[in-house]
């Protein structure tokens, strides 16, 4: 009798476990899904819904997130890239198509990467401490000719698609129609400059 009723104890107890294990994993479903909500109205979710509106914001300077972060969210997925593009094309004030080759110019460490409104110069530091310096030289005002309706917009922001990853920097005040940045040599812009199939814009 005793092993009878040790034995019938046995599969309460583990029936008990179990749906005590299932309304737990059951909570901890509802709390992750919740937090997951959260994050996506979120600056810096790791789950975030990227929308139109994200996008547009991230493009213009309003984004107050990691800028980063969401522009590899980005560059991971093939329609928001198009989407992302277009609204670039659209918001910005000056851009720069992918280029041949033989038109940048390498002389003593230093790239040239000629436009038609601005060039960008990227060149390392002369006390050899790893520090690049890039320069972006324009040859008009940004906002004139054909975006004459964005006239007065101070450049801010450097974006560069390059092959469907993107990545920017924010730019400092311009002097003398140059803006110059001192940058990690290592910093996806000074690679991206560097290779010719790259797009750039700026806003």
């Amino acid at each position: 009798m005793t092993s009878a009723s040790s034995s019938d104890t046995r599969p309460f107890n583990r029936e008990t476990a179990e749906i005590r294990l299932a309304n737990r994993l059951s909570v901890e479903a509802v709390q992750v899904a919740l937090a997951r909500s959260h994050d996506g109205q979120s600056v810096g979710g790791a789950q975030q819904m990227i929308t139109f509106r994200v996008m547009h914001s991230l493009a213009t300077g309003g984004y107050e997130g990691d800028a980063n972060s969401l522009l590899d969210q980005i560059s991971r997925d093939f329609n928001k890239r198009r989407q992302f593009r277009g609204i670039l094309g659209t918001v910005s004030i000056a851009s720069q198509k992918q280029q041949a080759a033989a038109a940048s110019r390498e002389s003593g460490g230093t790239t040239i990467r000629p436009g038609p409104a601005f060039d960008l110069v990227v060149s390392a530091s002369s006390r050899e401490d790893g520090a690049i310096y890039l320069q972006v030289k324009f040859h008009t005002r940004p906002g004139q000719g054909a975006d004459n309706d964005l006239d007065g917009q101070r450049p801010s922001m450097l974006f560069a698609d390059r092959d469907g990853h993107f990545t920017m920097v924010r730019l400092p005040e311009m002097m003398d129609d140059t803006i110059q940045i001192m940058l990690d040599q290592s910093h996806d812009i000074v690679q991206a400059v560097r290779d010719p199939e790259t797009e750039f814009f700026i806003r």
